[in-house]
């Protein structure tokens, strides 16, 4: 690994001392609830009743929606479950009606909402309902000479629960099943759902940032370079958008026709057309139905687009900060990203079957990657910003934390960029530098997945 010994002591000191306290920082941050869009109750949490409760109201700081919802109450001493039905009183506030009303207990009450752009909001709160009372009428009969005559009197019954055996608030069990429906019961399918959002971000940043790299960098003169790969990455794209798909149906409790038309699968939708569109393109090209180059590769912007713009209708970009510029910022950052990727993975390949245009290939694209890095940064930040209230949110937001962690992975990546510009790049004429650059290119693309995988993650983290 010589090329390495080139890089600066500083620039290598600084790296390591920035990667070492960002990491401290993760690790040292505060905890904090996943329910940071929850803003409250109506009665407030650790409210003490003298009334049955048919109905609690919650309010959220952002829009979410009903599908798939839920609002379910725990009694504490008697173990029964109540499901609330929920009812819109708008976007953002929203009412669950309990029946029976809950009374005579303890009741932990676990809700589980989907914000629009689709992240979960979950969490729990205490309600004491044990001093609750249910007023009944109690009839009398009285004899007036003339015949009888019913006279109702109320009557107040109290719940039969001693005081000396009432748990407090803080005793609440919070190791009770979950609901039996709603987003918080589908960890399973959250999961499915964040794979199979990942393949899609990275095969489709990846074949975009390829075919770019092998137009612009390595300038092939095939109408499309590795249609054979291009249609199979477009295949399992497609296919890992039909599956979000059907995640997200399974989320909101729909069925896969609704789910293919509900806005939270816009994006998955897009990726899916989009990688189809170049699946059969590519196809076109294998079977030798496509003759003019120049036409070809004009129309290969269409889907490259489609890839690229499909994440601007999902997460975060649809509900924070200014609509145009948050999806102009995300398309500059997703396709800077491909870029990044994309040439990478293109350098290893040349690496290893073009030796002899590798020096050539390898200068054209660290000029290009100045450029491109330089985007990711500006797009990342402005994106940042509008997501975040303050900077205190990088630490006390599992969002934060996990913006901290592709930051870091980020910069491990770009030192390694570093020093294939300014060392390794201007020496690949030897051929034992050659094997160096393959060896490290290798490195940095492993890096480059794992700020794709930590960036998938990000966009349904709570911010």
């Amino acid at each position: 690994m010589r090329a390495f010994i080139r890089l600066p002591p500083a620039l290598s000191l600084f790296g390591a001392m920035i990667a070492v306290s960002i990491m401290v920082v993760v690790a040292l941050a505060p905890v904090v609830s996943a329910h940071s869009d929850f803003e409250g109750s109506e009665p407030a949490a650790d409210a003490v009743l003298i009334e049955p409760l048919d109905s609690i109201t919650l309010r959220f700081a952002t829009p979410v929606i009903g599908e798939g919802s839920s609002v379910v109450a725990f009694a504490q001493t008697s173990g029964v479950t109540t499901q609330g039905e929920l009812a819109a009183e708008s976007d953002t506030k929203w009412l669950a009606v309990f029946t029976p009303p809950l009374q005579g207990d303890l009741f932990r009450i676990v809700y589980a909402f989907r914000a629009e752009d689709g992240h979960l909001i979950e969490g729990e709160f205490a309600l004491n309902a044990v001093a609750a009372s249910t007023t009944t009428v109690a009839t009398t009969a009285v004899d007036d000479g003339e015949g009888t005559l019913a006279v109702s009197e109320p009557v107040e019954t109290t719940s039969t629960t001693e005081a000396s055996t009432v748990p407090q608030l803080g005793d609440v069990d919070t190791g009770a099943p979950p609901p039996t429906s709603g987003p918080s019961s589908s960890s399973g399918i959250d999961t499915a759902n964040h794979i199979s959002r990942l393949a899609q971000n990275l095969l489709g940043m990846t074949v975009v940032g390829y075919l770019v790299f092998a137009i612009a960098c390595w300038r092939r003169e095939d109408i499309l370079p590795a249609p054979r790969v291009s249609i199979a990455l477009a295949v399992v794209i497609a296919l890992a958008g039909l599956l979000e798909i059907a995640t997200i149906g399974r989320q909101l409790d729909i069925t896969f026709g609704d789910a293919l038309s509900h806005q939270l699968s816009r994006s998955p939708l897009i990726t899916t057309c989009a990688a189809a569109v170049l699946a059969i393109a590519a196809l076109s090209v294998l079977t030798g139905q496509v003759t003019s180059r120049s036409s070809f590769r004009a129309l290969l912007v269409i889907p490259c687009l489609g890839l690229l713009v499909a994440p601007t209708f999902d997460g975060h970009t649809v509900s924070m900060g200014p609509r145009l510029l948050h999806a102009l910022s995300d398309v500059v950052h997703m396709g800077s990203t491909s870029m990044w990727i994309g040439s990478v993975i293109g350098l290893a390949v040349v690496a290893r079957t073009d030796r002899q245009q590798l020096s050539a290939v390898a200068q054209r694209t660290a000029k290009a990657l100045m450029g491109t890095v330089a985007a990711v940064v500006l797009s990342g930040v402005v994106m940042t910003f509008i997501i975040i209230d303050d900077l205190s949110s990088l630490t006390d937001s599992t969002w934060g934390r996990i913006l901290i962690v592709k930051v870091v992975t980020v910069l491990i990546a770009g030192l390694i960029g570093a020093v294939h510009h300014w060392s390794v790049v201007p020496r690949l004429a030897s051929r034992d530098v050659q094997t160096t650059f393959q060896r490290s290119v290798t490195i940095e693309l492993g890096v480059l997945i794992a700020v794709i995988a930590v960036s998938s993650w990000l966009v349904v983290a709570m911010p």
